[in-house]
This record gives C-alpha cells, sequence and structure tokens, in this order.
C-alpha cells in the first residue's frame, strides 16, 4: 500500500516540480539574451522587448514554456492547497498568470527606435499591445495569488511565509509602482525593475519546493497509516 500511496502522488510531485523550475528557466533564458543581444541596455529596455527582432522567438519561446510550465504547477497547488483560506482560488489565479505569460510570448512587443538594432521608426501594433497587457495583467495576478497564498500560510500558522509572501510580490511590485508614480527617470525605474522581478520568481521557486516537500511528508504519513500502522 505504501508503493501505491507513493506512486499516486508522483503526479503532483512532478506538477509542483514545474514550479521549482519555472523561476531559474526564465531568469536565466532572459538574463542571457539581455546580456548578449545586440542594442539591447538594461537602463533603457524594457525585457518584453526581447521578443522583438530575429531573435525574439528565443524569448518568446521563453515565455511559452514558463506560461505552460506555471499552469501545471497551479494544477499542483489545487491539488495540495485542499482547504484553508485562499485554496480555492490561489492556484486559479497563479495558472490564469501562466497563461498571462504564455499570450506575451505568442505575441511579440513594439520594436523600439535603437532595439533591435537599426530600428530607426516606432509602431504601435496591436500584438504589441497584447503583448503589453499581458505583462501588466500578470503582475496583478500573482499579486492576488501571493495575497491567497499569505493567507493559507496564516492559516497553517506559518508567519515567515506569510511575511515572506508579502514582501516579495505585492510589496515589491508596489515599492516599484510607487517609484514610477513619483516620477523616477526611465533608466532608475528599468533597472530598479530587477529586484522585484526577481524576488517574485524566487517566491514561486520557494513555494514550489515547499509544497513539494509537504506533499512528500504528507506521502511518508499515509503509507503506514493506510497499512494500520501508527505514523
Amino acid at each position: 500500500m505504501m508503493i501505491e500511496q507513493k506512486s499516486m502522488a508522483r503526479p503532483t510531485g512532478a506538477l509542483l516540480a514545474c514550479g521549482v523550475l519555472a523561476g531559474p528557466l526564465y531568469i536565466a533564458v532572459t538574463a542571457v539574451q539581455a546580456l548578449t543581444r545586440a542594442g539591447f541596455d538594461l537602463s533603457q529596455h524594457r525585457y518584453n522587448l526581447l521578443t522583438t527582432g530575429d531573435l525574439g522567438w528565443i524569448h518568446r519561446t521563453n515565455m511559452v514554456v514558463t506560461g505552460v510550465l506555471m499552469v501545471l504547477f497551479a494544477v499542483g497547488v489545487g491539488r495540495m492547497l485542499r482547504q484553508g483560506r485562499g485554496a480555492r482560488w490561489a492556484p486559479r489565479l497563479l495558472g490564469l498568470f501562466g497563461l498571462a505569460y504564455l499570450v506575451g510570448g505568442l505575441f511579440p512587443a513594439d520594436a523600439v527606435i535603437g532595439f533591435p538594432l537599426g530600428t530607426l521608426t516606432e509602431s504601435t501594433t496591436w500584438h504589441g499591445i497584447v503583448n503589453a497587457a499581458s505583462r501588466g495583467v500578470s503582475s496583478l495576478l500573482l499579486i492576488a495569488a501571493s495575497l491567497l497564498i499569505a493567507r493559507w500560510f496564516t492559516s497553517r500558522g506559518r508567519r515567515n511565509w506569510t511575511w515572506f509572501s508579502w514582501a516579495a510580490v505585492p510589496m515589491s511590485l508596489g515599492a516599484f509602482a510607487l517609484l514610477v508614480v513619483v516620477g523616477a527617470d526611465t533608466s532608475t525605474t528599468y533597472v530598479a525593475f530587477l529586484v522585484p522581478g526577481i524576488l517574485m520568481w524566487v517566491w514561486v521557486t520557494a513555494v514550489a519546493a515547499y509544497l513539494y516537500r509537504l506533499g512528500e511528508q504528507q506521502t511518508a504519513v499515509a503509507g503506514p497509516v493506510r497499512q494500520g500502522v501508527p505514523a
């Protein structure tokens, strides 16, 4: 029976592992692109611009794969957060967050003067608008999901995880938004986004790893219990 229980847990474990992989994959591919693509300037260009040009397919693929991984992760979260505050909507919002990334990868951003290298004029296209909107929507969805998961952690008495969830996503993104509102120059805001941009993925990875370990612990306890052996 213990072997059966472990086998039943494997699909959920694989889904949660998608969440562990999504952040490091997205950050690594984005960093390589940002540092190596000719004409791209971290202080002048938004990262979604990496979806444009001849090499734009790399970042678009990166976003699509990340989005798919997050949707799969959301399914795993739904299996783990069966009850408690935020258990119903947190995985749904994470799934929508993944879909927003997937959409952003399907539609390239509009080029700007200087990037891709050699661009002399700018234009606004429908696919560029969709790309930009997907990024804004994804941030709002992740903020909402993190707040609900923070409530779930609170219901389980995990106060450190509650504060981490608040600090890594809503507070860091909120601080960045405040920086924009007060009128910080473009180079400052683009470089400053590195902090919430990385923290949000650190949070996703950490939560995925936590839930993965929690699932293993539950499986380890359930095996002996199903055989009538005290855990």
